[in-house]
């Protein structure tokens, strides 16, 4: 089961809307997906379900101590699970401060699944004890970064906390990739896009995902893109995204 953790602690990078559309690629490419939402904005959960109204959510796993199993929520796509959020996980960082083990408790709670083939963790903007439990979770980290004018602020911050991470909790952390979003197709977000590649070098996907207003009306109308849109440019990239993601994981 690979188990990967998107986070960015700078809010507006899609980080969100990659992960769904991961999530419907890879769940309509054969393989069983299912979506953590640790963001008490629970953007993903809306995305997937249309509603909040869910009897378990994570916050009961991790802070209550229900079982994970019970958290589990289709979605209306085939072989496409989430494990909802809610707003209460925005106590989250206050309630289980004070927990013995509080950084693994995710990692313990996912000790119980099985069947799945890949795991996609949403997190929070921030680099509080949620997106913690998602980096000792995961098995690696996809990073979302957008193409513009402060994209890659913070991400020194992200990658000195995953450093700490692995010196002082023995987690290996490793990038799977970055992926490159809200491209416009100016200077600027050729400019940027150079930078990121600079920066991150060959973990930088190939496909780069465009500004597209599709995208944005798939996640509105709580439809799957590739249905709402399929030919639009949003859908397409994401498409491609989706096989160099299995490329990479799985060698196809």
């Amino acid at each position: 089961m690979r188990v990967f953790a998107f986070c960015n602690n700078k809010g507006g990078v899609t980080k969100t809307t990659t992960t769904v559309n991961l999530a419907y690629g890879l769940a309509r490419a054969g393989r069983r997906v299912l979506v953590i939402d640790t963001d008490a904005q629970s953007n993903s959960t809306y995305s997937l379900l249309g509603n909040l109204d869910q009897e378990n959510t994570l916050f009961d796993v991790l802070v209550s101590g229900a079982k994970i199993t019970d958290a589990i929520v289709p979605t209306h796509q085939k072989n496409l699970f989430v494990v909802p959020s809610s707003i209460n996980l925005s106590a989250a960082d206050l309630l289980m401060a004070s927990a013995p083990g509080r950084e693994r408790k995710l990692t313990r709670a996912l000790a119980h699944l099985k069947d799945f083939d890949y795991v996609l963790i949403d997190t929070p903007p921030n680099l509080g004890v949620l997106t913690v439990n998602a980096f000792i979770a995961c098995t690696d980290v996809i990073i979302p970064i957008a193409l513009t004018t402060y994209a890659l602020i913070g991400i020194s911050i992200l990658e000195s906390t995953m450093q700490e991470l692995r010196e002082n909790l023995d987690v290996s952390l490793p990038v799977f990739g970055v992926v490159a979003n809200l491209d416009d197709h100016t200077r600027l977000s050729m400019d940027v896009l150079s930078a990121v590649r600079e920066h991150f070098g060959s973990l930088v996907f190939e496909t780069v995902v465009p500004r597209n207003i599709k995208v944005e009306e798939a996640h509105n109308q709580i439809a799957c893109l590739f249905d709402y849109a399929p030919n639009s440019t949003g859908a397409v990239a994401y498409g491609k995204l989706v096989k160099e993601v299995l490329y990479r994981a799985e060698g196809i």
